[in-house]
């Protein structure tokens, strides 16, 4: 159920796909008009607008006009949208961001949405250019993002769940919130310092019920899996209750990468192993582009992919077409998925079936 189905909306939407060329723009250091760094004063508490409310369904990007479509349900939070100098946090009423989140589902969640129930949460996620100030002065920021996704999961696990196994899916800032919620709560009972609250438990008996978790466009470090050895990162294509992390650049750009990070642990969407060797183009089921008039190009074979230097090194047979304003050239972050589409498509199918298959 999309909550814009105005003709506003849609020139919104379409206008972005025009835009941007079939991939999910995030910008880093730049903003909306490509002409340098968002002047944004200090932040306050002014700058914060309402939280949503999540029994309302104008607080969801997206929910499932028949909940009992699929037997299986995707939970997804959308990339970055706030890219200007207008808000340090997204108001989830603005029709132009809504718009532009929108795009992450039509052009990445609809990998999984074709066969589970799609769920997706607004949140006031954090401006792009919180991203080029310090931890400390951003997280603070970025936590009111992650705490709407939190009660958002919450939410969702005890009112539309329903018992039933579920994929968790985001990209760029909506896999950091996953990342950060998963190692806060995931598989515990008791952790040392408190008790967890009535959402941590929620979330922490959901574990049995995760067919895989796919947190791309941010790193998932082994720093992180110390702090929580109940997170395991997918070895194989068939693999359940296991997460799946990676960053798209060319050869020798990692360092470029604001989202690579030192110690990240890097599944190949090729293969789903992490193993280092060349997954060559041939492998690759079929990159998805969308173009002017909203139809999808696939074309099969456009890139390869390999493990390297905490990344994943990408080959494109055009790789021009995957260059975006904002970025380092050679760091194809608005494509993570697209560049893969078929085959997480096909990845997400393969676990499902695992996961039944285990169950019975």
């Amino acid at each position: 159920m999309f909550h814009f189905p105005t003709r506003f909306s849609l020139i919104l939407l379409f206008s972005l796909i025009a835009a941007l060329g079939g991939g999910v723009f995030i910008a880093f250091g730049e903003n909306a008009s490509g002409t340098g760094t968002p002047e944004l004063p200090p932040f306050t508490e002014a700058d914060v607008p309402p939280a949503p409310d999540y029994e309302k369904a104008s607080s969801w990007l997206d929910l499932p006009d028949n909940p009992d479509q699929f037997a299986v349900d995707i939970f997804w939070v959308y990339p970055t949208v706030l890219l200007d100098d207008s808000a340090w946090l997204m108001n989830i009423t603005d029709k132009k961001l809504i718009a532009a989140a929108q795009l992450s589902v039509v052009t990445e969640a609809r990998a999984f949405s074709s066969q589970a129930n799609l769920y997706a949460p607004l949140y006031r996620q954090m401006n792009i250019y919180g991203f080029t100030n310090d931890s400390e002065e951003w997280e603070p920021i970025a936590d009111y993002g992650m705490d709407d996704v939190h009660r958002a999961l919450a939410y969702y696990l005890k009112h539309y769940n329903k018992g039933r196994p579920f994929i968790l899916a985001g990209h760029s800032q909506g896999s950091y919130d996953l990342i950060q919620i998963v190692l806060a709560s995931w598989g515990k009972t008791k952790p040392p310092s408190k008790e967890l609250s009535p959402d941590e438990q929620l979330i922490a008996d959901a574990k049995d019920r995760l067919i895989a978790g796919y947190v791309v466009g941010w790193s998932l470090t082994r720093q992180d899996l110390r702090l929580n050895p109940e997170i395991k990162v997918c070895d194989e294509p068939h693999q359940t209750g296991c997460f799946v992390s990676y960053n798209s650049v060319a050869p020798g750009k990692q360092k470029e990468s604001p989202v690579i990070f030192p110690g990240a642990i890097v599944v190949n969407p090729l293969i789903w192993t992490r193993d280092t060797a060349l997954a060559p183009a041939k492998d690759n089921r079929g990159s998805t582009f969308i173009n002017k008039d909203g139809t999808y190009q696939i074309l099969p074979r456009f890139a390869s992919a390999q493990i390297a230097d905490f990344g994943l090194s990408v080959v494109a047979k055009d790789p021009e077409r995957l260059e975006a304003p904002g970025f380092p050239e050679g760091v194809y972050h608005g494509y993570d998925y697209p560049l893969f589409y078929e085959n997480i498509m096909s990845n997400a199918s393969q676990r499902i079936q695992a996961y039944f298959k285990q169950k019975h």
